[in-house]
Formats: C-alpha cells, sequence, structure tokens
C-alpha cells in the first residue's frame, strides 16, 4: 500500500490539522509509505468549515496534485477528512470524490467532524442524500475517533470500520499537581477556539457563578487562551472581562511553551462544548497529559475519552457546571489519574500504531 494523503496541515493549528500532520510525518516508521497533498482550504481557525469561492481553485489545484502524485510516486489508496455537517463542505467533497476518487484503487476516510449523518437524515434534500451515498459512499475503510462517532461512517456503508483514537506527543510527567495555595485562586482554563458553542461564556458564566454561591477561598479564576471565530465574540468576551478582571481574563492565542505553561499553572480545564461537529478534542488530551482535572459536557466522544475521575454534564445546564467546579475545588482526584489514562491510551506511538494496523 501506498498512501496518498489528500488533507491540510498546519497552519491554521487545530485537531484535525495537527492529527494529518501526525500522521505524514509517523506513518513511514510503522511501514506505511505516503505521498502528501496539501489540501490548504482554511486561512485562520474562523475559515474552518466555510465555503468560499477562494477554496474552489484551492480544491481544483489539489485534485490535479493528487492526481499527478498518483501516477508518479504510484499511489494506490487515497486518504480523505470528509466534511462536518455543512453544505458548502459536502459539496467541496462530492468535487474532490468525483475528480480523484476514480484514479485509486482504495479509499480512506477518516472521520475527525461529527454530525453528517444527522444531517443528511434530517436537513439534506433527496438528491443530496443520493449524490453524497454514491461519491462517499463504500469507503474501504473508515477510521473514526471512538465507538461513540461510528454513525457518520455507518451511514455511507464502508467495508470496514475502525476505531482510532487520536494522540499526542507525551509533553513529559511535570512537578506533581498539588492543590492551590492557601488564598491563591483556584485557576480555571478555558483552551481552543474561544465561541459560544465551544463553551467559552457558558464556563465564563460558571466561574462568576461559583465565586457568587461561596465565600470561601480560594476564589475561582478563568484564564481563556485561544482564538476568536469573530470579531462580535471577542468584544462580548472583552466586555466580560472589563466587568470582572479579577474573575475573568483572556491570554490569547498560545503554543509550545507557553501553552504547556498554562496547562501546568492552571487546576482544571473547563469544555463545557456543544459544537455540532465536536469529535475528539486534542485540547482533553493535552489536559490529560499534564495530569490537569477535566470538567466537560457528554458530547461528542468525550465521554468516552477521559477517565471516570472527570467531571461531565449535560450541554448547557449552568447550575451542573457551578456545582461541579466547586466540588472540583474542595474534592481534587488523586494525583497521577488522568496522565495514566493519557498514557495509556493517547499517545503519538500508539495512534500510529494503532492506525497502521487498521490501514494494513
Amino acid at each position: 500500500m501506498k498512501l496518498l494523503v489528500l488533507a491540510q496541515t498546519p497552519p491554521p493549528l487545530h485537531g484535525q490539522s495537527l492529527m494529518v500532520r501526525t500522521l505524514v510525518a509517523g506513518l513511514p516508521a510503522h511501514g506505511v509509505a505516503v505521498q502528501h497533498v496539501n489540501l490548504r482550504l482554511s486561512r485562520d481557525a474562523a475559515d474552518i468549515g466555510r465555503w468560499h469561492p477562494g477554496k474552489f481553485l484551492a480544491v481544483l489545484d489539489a485534485c490535479v496534485s493528487a492526481i499527478l502524485a498518483r501516477f508518479e510516486h504510484g499511489c494506490d489508496t487515497l486518504y480523505y477528512v470528509p466534511a462536518p455537517a455543512k453544505r458548502g463542505a459536502l459539496y467541496r467533497d462530492w468535487a474532490v470524490m468525483l475528480l480523484c476518487r476514480p484514479f485509486f484503487k482504495r479509499l480512506v476516510l477518516h472521520w475527525h467532524a461529527s454530525g453528517l449523518a444527522g444531517w443528511l437524515a434530517e436537513r439534506a434534500t433527496a438528491p443530496e442524500r443520493a449524490i453524497t451515498r454514491l461519491l462517499l459512499g463504500g469507503a474501504d475503510l473508515s477510521l473514526v475517533l471512538s465507538p461513540a462517532l461510528q454513525a457518520d461512517a455507518a451511514a455511507l456503508r464502508p467495508r470496514k470500520i475502525a476505531v482510532v483514537p487520536n494522540g499526542i506527543a507525551d509533553p513529559g510527567a511535570g512537578p506533581r499537581r498539588t492543590p492551590p495555595p492557601a488564598g491563591a485562586p483556584f485557576q480555571v482554563l478555558f483552551l481552543g477556539l474561544c465561541s459560544e458553542e465551544k463553551g467559552l461564556f457558558a464556563a465564563a458564566a460558571a466561574v462568576l457563578a461559583a465565586n457568587v454561591a461561596t465565600p470561601r477561598t480560594p476564589r475561582f479564576t478563568l484564564v481563556a487562551a485561544g482564538s476568536f471565530p469573530d470579531p462580535a465574540s471577542a468584544a462580548r468576551f472583552a466586555a466580560l472581562c472589563a466587568e470582572n478582571p479579577v474573575a475573568l481574563r483572556y491570554h490569547g492565542a498560545v503554543s509550545g511553551v507557553a501553552k504547556d505553561r498554562l496547562l501546568r499553572e492552571s487546576h482544571c480545564l473547563c469544555l463545557p462544548t456543544r459544537y455540532p461537529a465536536e469529535g475528539q478534542p486534542l485540547v482533553l488530551l493535552e489536559a490529560m497529559a499534564h495530569d490537569l482535572p477535566v470538567i466537560a459536557t457528554r458530547w461528542g466522544a468525550i465521554a468516552d475519552t477521559v477517565p471516570a475521575a472527570a467531571l461531565l454534564i449535560a450541554p448547557g445546564d449552568t447550575a451542573a457546571l457551578t456545582a461541579a467546579l466547586l466540588r472540583l475545588r474542595d474534592h481534587p482526584p488523586a494525583p497521577g489519574v488522568f496522565r495514566d489514562h493519557y498514557l495509556a491510551h493517547y499517545t503519538t506511538e500508539r495512534h500510529l500504531a494503532t492506525l497502521a494496523a487498521a490501514l494494513a
């Protein structure tokens, strides 16, 4: 097998593009030959999943490059990441499959986003459903991130479905995590796309409510790090921070050493997401690798990803989110619980080995 990977690598840096980069760099060491054509569609975080005319030209250019690479390098298997539940992105997938799929012996679809099956059943027109099943149906292999996310793949009837969780590089054990010193704030970290759907404003509301609910110390502070999807969201959070300068703070987009420092300094990760295309957020893996306790919603693959020590709530339940913050502050998990779970399931090497086995 020689894999032609038609998918985007960073920039922008987000879960899907990072995992594609990991695959391209790591699979050859596991016996899978890889040729990469960068389907560069998104310019920044706000551009992900959105359609504009420039993307059509980028798709055509990438498809021509993929077809040429198929013959030049002898690639027999096309690897592709299907669209989330968005009409414009789905039409892009139609174009890619129509142009490229006939030239390859096998097709591998890697489902990083979720929600397409429900969209096809509830919102798509009959012709859209038929064309999608014709062009993307019957893949030789569909890769999903967790058992909870098999519906999208199954709806298109692939020959085989394999569960391949994401994996990230080990940042190292770091110092033993301890509760905040007397009088110091309990720092809650929100990391990722700073949007309503990802849960930024729900996290802020819960932190403010927790501080009102109890006069006890340590008080809660929220540090948000990441990019905003639009100026309106940025302005809204800036106004909240101005009204609550002690409790709320925006750190900006972070990566590398700065991100590691935030993960080590914080006392929990709060991810109350209800993002429609949520799969298996890499921020959860990053938190667990740093042994950072997690509070999140039962959404996407989250319940399948975190250990039993994580506190999971229903999406949109601010009272439950507030109670989870108070509970975690007063009853922290034993040190090592989250990092041990990461080491057992979500290292880069485990991810690549599982992926290579599925491809084989």
